[in-house]
């Protein structure tokens, strides 16, 4: 979280203790907690307020109940939203070789239609929200695969940090990084079949993440047709009673 984000966090904390029916934490308690949790993105923070909300029918969190969510986020793998939009972002270039997941894959399907239309700033945030939402609901350690781009080296070099990190198994990346001599010989640079089934992937969600979209855009609309319609009630109600009076 950044500078910008404190206020929203403590909007997250008092609407959650309000959901208790309790009094938010003093303001030197709101301090500590956001020192505390300030390495983490703030949309995060607010699936592992919802989360606790959803798991804990009776009393507000401490921050050791919040930072409990949080690292078991973590010890499954799973990234930020920021971290995740920007693999995404990469991934879609051809010569890039990216281990990704399933999580990243299904939001960036449904952002895709609204980065087509060239609206980037809209999609980063339909993906940040679509992200969490699949982040939140998903259960069990992260399954990584790798989307082979053209270029060589980015590859060995992907594919070698994957493995250091323990993301991808070691007969898998082995499998992956032919000898240089193979290569050579072949005068292939690589195989992008971790790219087309990246493609795939992202096909098989267009449709689906346009709905979703189309969707999203009924609502926010019905909701403003409703707004305005509500106005127009109580505009209507504050002329009669001033014809009245």
């Amino acid at each position: 979280m950044n500078e910008q984000d404190k206020g929203e966090f403590a909007q997250i904390v008092r609407a959650t203790f309000n959901n208790y029916s309790r009094e938010a934490p003093m303001q030197e308690t709101l301090r500590m907690w956001w020192g505390i949790l300030a390495e983490f993105d703030i949309g995060t923070v607010r699936v592992a307020f919802s989360k606790h909300i959803t798991t804990e029918p009776k009393f507000p969190p401490t921050i050791g109940q919040i930072l409990e969510i949080l690292n078991a986020g973590s010890k499954f793998g799973r990234l930020g939203a920021e971290e995740a939009w920007a693999l995404a972002v990469k991934a879609c270039d051809e010569s890039e070789t990216v281990v990704m997941n399933d999580e990243i894959a299904q939001a960036w399907g449904i952002c895709k239609p609204i980065m087509d239309l060239g609206d980037e700033v809209g999609a980063r945030m339909a993906f940040k929200e679509a992200y969490q939402r699949i982040s939140a609901s998903a259960t069990g350690p992260v399954k990584w695969w790798p989307s082979i781009g053209s270029d060589p080296h980015k590859r060995d070099a992907a594919l070698s940090e994957a493995k250091r990190q323990g993301l991808l198994p070691a007969p898998q990346v082995a499998g992956l990084l032919p000898p240089a001599t193979q290569i050579a010989d072949s005068g292939d640079a690589g195989s992008p079949e971790g790219l087309r089934r990246l493609k795939e992937e992202m096909a098989r969600l267009r449709s689906k993440g346009a709905t979703e979209a189309e969707q999203a855009a009924r609502e926010r609309q019905q909701a403003r047709e409703a707004e305005a319609h509500k106005k127009a009630v109580i505009a209507e109600r504050v002329a009669q009673y001033e014809e009245k009076t």
